[in-house]
């Protein structure tokens, strides 16, 4: 603690002043707004069935899911820090609906040559860790759904 108050006194002293605090600026993704179908759908390794008319809806940083109206709504959380070659990474935070209260971990990719028409995200069911991969192996709580842009 003296060290810093040391540092503090040193700036004050020298007439220089601290480095401005920026507050983290929301990371947002435009190509994820928009009404999306769940088209395929694969759970612990295993192809699951969607109802066709199940949407995701998104917009900014909320989203709403189910089939219409949506009963699920919450937010989005992105990361802005992927590194090339790996996954875009978003949280899922339910605010009302079945999944209020949980945070999902999860990453997305747009498909190559779907001009941002067809998107895959991976969510960790278990709330523990983030896929690492687009892929749902058997024994693990991923749920890995591709949705098309209506």
């Amino acid at each position: 603690m003296a060290k810093y108050l040391t540092a503090i006194a040193m700036i004050a002293l020298v007439g220089c002043s601290a480095p401005e605090f920026r507050a983290p600026q929301a990371v947002t993704d435009g190509r994820l707004n928009g009404v999306w179908l769940a088209r395929s759908s694969e759970l612990g390794g295993k192809r699951i069935a969607i109802p066709a008319e199940f949407e995701l809806q998104l917009a900014g940083n909320q989203y709403r899911a189910g089939i219409p109206p949506p009963s699920d709504r919450g937010r989005i959380i992105l990361f802005g820090d992927e590194f090339a070659g790996q996954a875009a990474r978003m949280d899922v935070v339910g605010e009302e609906g079945p999944n209020k209260g949980k945070r999902y971990l999860a990453i997305y990719r747009f498909h190559d040559g779907s001009a941002g028409r067809e998107l895959e995200i991976c969510y960790d069911l278990s709330q523990l860790t983030r896929p690492s991969e687009f892929v749902s192996r058997e024994g693990t709580q991923v749920l890995c759904v591709t949705y098309m842009k209506r």
